[in-house]
């Protein structure tokens, strides 16, 4: 090679992005960073319906007192309860009886699981080896000879959990050979439910989880020794197991952050296999290909265009990734590898840009070419000309706080092929940001699809409610205009919903020494992001609180919609739609709005025939989602009445 060529910038871009591949390929083969990509997995576990059929049995802190014992419980316990289940279909007893206890108590427990003829024992594996990565068991402990023959009078299969290293159960292996061959006791459940056996790799295999801890229908323990349950358990698979903390059998699961007991692991693996309804993870061959594309546009698009132009394509690429994992874990099943991918995207981006800047950039022309079009050109001046102000820090300022998100951008994005959704993508949050940014707002970050911007700093904006306002109106109408324009040409189009609250936040460079953005944190920041959210359940476009209505009732109409107490937030609130500026407001509108307040108040005041008829004579003017909300509400409440105390603030579930 000679010296010369690598000061060409094609040299230098080539050779970053080769070495930066090659450096992500070698740590995803030997599994650096692998508990990370993991929990990074977690977040696509979402909840499922449970199956019906599955019921558990506990033994929990409440049955031990109802039954005023201590753990573990004398086996002629279990022997009623088995003989009170005798019209499942299978029952499984996540309990060890390895060891022989009174022979009265052993032998009713024995004589119980003849009589029933369809149990399902725990066995255990004392110890593991592997050998050419294949998983053996060694040692065996299973149940005593006293209970019966295993196979004749009983079935049995083994209860060992599997954690990964950051203890999290996420893998079960369903048949585990050794110094004895033996099924998973799920699998043996689901045998002896289906009447025939389920073929599964000897592999390890992704629990696909559909319940969060308490999921599955309960039933004490003593309530069925005691006969005392109305629950009916015929045809059921019937789990016993203990959820007593005495018992130390809670594990970690991806689904949730509580521990889940070992019998609700068996219950979702139990469900997986009826539905054969299993996960599967990306191979390693599409990993390898995902990391080479992902190393070789980030390198393409940092040497074709500005650093700025190329910041935001790779940015809308990982943001098109994501998407694309979590739609393809919804249809497929399948997890995809999030963070190597991403860690390609950034460390060529980061490797070739301080390989750009330390050979051919200035200083200031750099941080100006980064920063200057993405964020906000008012932070860059304001930090040119004040860099005491690059460091850790922050102001309380009196701002006007703006959150945007797209509806339904999901489906949209698999309509479209990659260049596609990147152009459409680009043109809509070009657009927005550009009039955040003419209105000397500044776009503080994007977070997928949305925005979140304020006004009032690091300029001092009297009027920054009165801008918010404006702006977010403004964006609206250049909306409207885009969905022409895209209809014409055949594009999918997309509405999106807007929340504003005014008050004082917490502004600065946040962050660590060395990485830091300018943001606002607080809890005014908080409640105007669960005003954008709230825009879908009233089926409005724009939502603030009574904080900015009263900032700019003179110069903007607006409607109260209801009183809230959103998630997260104990104080209700009053909650306005931004409908128009002053004097562009239609007769229809206003009938339709002045009509919609009066139901509202009504509401408030308990009279709900008069709210009705208020809410029915507003829809007559516009179909309105929040007027048939309402309207609902109340005809809701003249069959089932609020509390004496109610104060008429509806109590928001979700964010």
């Amino acid at each position: 090679m000679k010296p010369g060529l690598l000061k060409s910038k094609l040299a230098k871009t080539l050779l970053v992005t080769f070495c930066v591949a090659l450096l992500v390929i070698a740590l995803f083969f030997i599994g650096f960073l692998g508990t990370w990509e993991d929990k990074i997995s977690d977040a696509l576990y979402t909840q499922g319906v449970p199956l019906d059929e599955i019921v558990i049995v506990e033994i929990d802190d409440e049955s031990l007192q109802a039954l005023d014992a201590e753990w573990p419980l004398p086996r002629d316990y279990y022997a009623s309860v088995i003989d009170a289940l005798n019209t499942s279909t299978v029952i499984g007893i996540d309990i060890e009886f390895f060891t022989n206890t009174s022979v009265e108590e052993d032998a009713a427990l024995g004589d119980a699981i003849a009589r029933s003829g369809n149990v399902v024992l725990a066995m255990k594996y004392e110890d593991f080896t592997l050998s050419n990565g294949q998983l053996s068991g060694q040692g065996v402990l299973i149940p005593i000879d006293r209970l019966g023959v295993p196979g004749t009078d009983f079935t049995m299969g083994f209860v060992n959990v599997y954690e990964e290293s950051d203890g999290v159960v996420r893998y079960f292996i369903p048949h585990l050979s050794g110094v004895e061959d033996h099924d998973h006791f799920s699998v043996a459940m689901v045998e002896q439910y289906l009447g025939f056996p389920r073929i599964l790799d000897d592999s390890r295999m992704l629990i696909n989880y559909y319940a969060q801890p308490g999921g599955y229908p309960h039933v004490r323990f003593s309530d069925v020794y005691f006969n005392t349950t109305e629950y009916d358990f015929t045809d059921k698979i019937v789990l016993i197991g203990v959820t007593t903390h005495d018992a130390h059998d809670f594990h970690a699961v991806p689904i949730s952050n509580e521990g889940m007991a070992g019998v609700e692991i068996h219950a979702n693996l139990i469900q997986s296999m009826i539905l054969q309804d299993y996960l599967y993870t990306q191979d390693s061959l599409t990993v390898l290909c995902v990391i080479l594309l992902f190393a070789f546009l980030t390198g393409v698009f940092l040497y074709r265009f500005k650093v700025h132009i190329a910041t935001m394509l790779i940015a809308i690429v990982g943001i098109a990734y994501v998407v694309a994992a979590i739609s393809i874990f919804d249809a497929f099943h399948t997890i995809m590898n999030v963070l190597y991918p991403m860690i390609t995207l950034i460390s060529v981006y980061v490797g070739l840009v301080v390989v750009y800047f330390r050979t051919e950039e200035k200083s200031r022309k750099w941080i100006t070419s980064v920063f200057g079009k993405y964020v906000s050109p008012v932070v860059i001046d304001h930090l040119l000309k004040h860099p005491d102000k690059i460091k850790l820090g922050g102001e309380k300022r009196n701002m006007t706080i703006f959150f945007s998100d797209i509806r339904g951008f999901t489906p949209i994005s698999e309509q479209l092929k990659p260049e596609e959704l990147v152009h459409l993508l680009n043109e809509y949050l070009t657009e927005m940001t550009s009039i955040i940014i003419n209105n000397q707002g500044l776009v503080d970050k994007f977070m997928g699809d949305a925005i979140m911007a304020f006004w009032g700093a690091p300029l001092d904006l009297p009027n920054h409610a009165d801008i918010a306002c404006s702006s977010s109106l403004q964006m609206m109408e250049t909306l409207r205009q885009l969905q022409q324009k895209w209809k014409e040409q055949g594009i999918p189009v997309f509405d999106i919903g807007i929340g504003l609250n005014s008050g004082e936040a917490i502004v600065g460079n946040m962050g660590s020494a060395t990485r830091f953005d300018y943001t606002a944190i607080g809890d005014n920041v908080n409640l105007a992001s669960r005003m954008e959210g709230l825009n879908k359940v009233y089926g409005t476009k724009i939502i603030m609180t009574e904080h900015t209505q009263v900032l700019v009732h003179e110069q903007f109409e607006t409607r109260k919609l209801d009183a809230v107490k959103v998630k997260g937030k104990k104080k209700p609130i009053f909650i306005y739609e931004l409908v128009c500026r002053k004097g562009e407001i239609s007769q229809q509108q206003r009938e339709a709005i002045s009509h919609y307040e009066q139901g509202l108040e009504l509401y408030f005041k308990k009279q709900w025939d008069e709210a009705i008829q208020s809410f029915e004579t507003a829809l007559t003017y516009t179909d309105d989602v929040a007027a048939r909300l309402l309207r609902a509400r109340c005809q809701d409440f003249l069959k089932h009445p609020p509390a004496h105390d109610w104060d008429g603030v509806w109590t928001m579930q979700t964010k």
